[in-house]
């Protein structure tokens, strides 16, 4: 296949862009030739953008029947109460089905976003054993690349904690190295996790060599938990430590030295009144931050967006934050996905994946590589989606889902929402 007559986005090392290409797209699925010239024989993309399929790299696909749920009695007053009252809830009551579901609404969501990548993290203590493999289905079905996990806790007591770790075991076991679906050790957050079974989840994963995906100092009750849980051998370079919003200078240090992926997650980090996460500290103390949407959003635009947003207003100066917030976005989401699942996106150039984004975005002034920050705030983000493309295969065609029916799983998906809500 060759797609002609596009303006690319390339991503790559010097943000290369070409007025008028084409890109060839092998048979096995990856970028073959990327050409600054139209080829006669491609399928002409009318001017339109194209650059590399946006990554998210912390979720919660199983948020997504929650949608417009309301909680009984007084609001959450913190961030605790939030988790007890709603999020813990809610992943107790549910079963495979409001799994697989809830997956798929929140995939298809995502595609139509332009999110080719996802990086998942799941809980539900009544419907444990097989759970992933529900996940694993709902992304072959929508034909996004991605991971998943088992979120390993404490806080339903000590047969829950062990079959999440049985849990985790058998879906890394039986993933396949260069799969479109690969696997992570899903770890809760620190603090609702002892020792013992911290060292239970190091023992199972030894011979697994899986990075271990966690939430860290989220909120002020996961305090000293970067230190924690480095010093028990938890985070590597293989890991996801999600927020690290709350952590101290020594510990920004600590997760630099041992390679740590910290994963930002700005929208929900408002919504949740958590506080804002130093992207400049952490940047300045080598840390690589990559962006995620912890299940707030399929809209990595506006992740990225509030991420620059939100760095300004808390240095209180303009002159901050959009090198952090690329960075995240873009080259260190790419390399977390290269870390986590050994696949080449976020980039096009030949031998990397073709996970494609196709927006309708002619710009109205002139496009480089030194002007990119203006188009990508101002332009390209709030481009429609026109097409997407994974592993070389349409995902969205003219704004439409095309390997699903919308409208069927909307349906369906309603169904096992109001039962779910009833159940609560």
């Amino acid at each position: 296949m060759i797609l002609t007559n596009a303006r690319i986005l390339t991503l790559d090392g010097d943000n290369r862009i070409y007025d008028s290409g084409s890109i060839e797209i092998a048979p096995d699925g990856s970028v073959g030739q990327v050409s600054g010239l139209p080829r006669p024989d491609g399928r002409d993309l009318q001017g339109r953008l194209v650059m590399p399929a946006l990554v998210n790299c912390h979720t919660h696909l199983y948020s997504s029947l929650a949608r417009g749920i309301s909680i009984p009695g007084p609001a959450p007053a913190n961030f605790p109460e939030i988790l007890k009252k709603l999020w813990w809830r809610l992943d107790r009551a549910l079963n495979e089905e409001d799994i697989y579901y809830s997956a798929l609404v929140g995939l298809i969501d995502s595609a139509k976003c332009g999110v080719g990548t996802l990086i998942d993290h799941h809980s539900s203590p009544g419907a444990c054993p097989g759970s992933l493999d529900c996940i694993e289905r709902a992304f072959h079905d929508v034909g996004l690349r991605g991971a998943t996990c088992y979120e390993t806790s404490d806080r339903n007591g000590k047969h829950s904690a062990m079959e999440a770790i049985r849990e985790n075991v058998r879906f890394l076991e039986r993933v396949r190295p260069g799969a479109q679906v690969g696997g992570m050790f899903g770890l809760h957050a620190s603090f609702t996790l002892g020792d013992r079974t911290l060292r239970a989840c190091l023992e199972a994963n030894q011979s697994l060599r899986a990075g271990f995906h966690v939430h860290v100092a989220e909120d002020r009750c996961d305090r000293g938990a970067a230190r924690r849980l480095c010093r028990l051998g938890i985070l590597d370079d293989r890991s996801i430590a999600a927020h690290c919003v709350h952590v101290t200078a020594a510990e920004r240090a600590m997760l630099a030295r041992r390679g740590v992926n910290v994963v930002h997650n700005p929208q929900s980090n408002c919504n949740n009144a958590v506080g804002i996460a130093d992207l400049h500290a952490l940047s300045q103390s080598s840390v690589r931050v990559g962006l995620g949407s912890d299940g707030f959003s399929p809209r990595m635009w506006d992740e990225f967006k509030t991420a620059c947003h939100l760095q300004k207003l808390r240095a209180r100066t303009p002159r901050v934050a959009f090198d952090e917030a690329f960075a995240a976005a873009f080259p260190h989401n790419r390399d977390i996905v290269q870390k986590i699942l050994g696949a080449s996106v976020g980039v096009i150039e030949a031998g990397a994946k073709a996970d494609l984004l196709v927006l309708d975005y002619q710009p109205p002034a002139p496009l480089h590589a030194a002007n990119l920050a203006g188009h990508l705030m101002f332009g390209i983000a709030n481009a429609p989606v026109a097409a997407l493309m994974v592993n070389g295969r349409w995902i969205v065609r003219e704004g439409r889902c095309v390997t699903v029916d919308e409208r069927r799983v909307a349906e369906l998906a309603a169904a096992r929402a109001k039962a779910l809500w009833e159940r609560l």
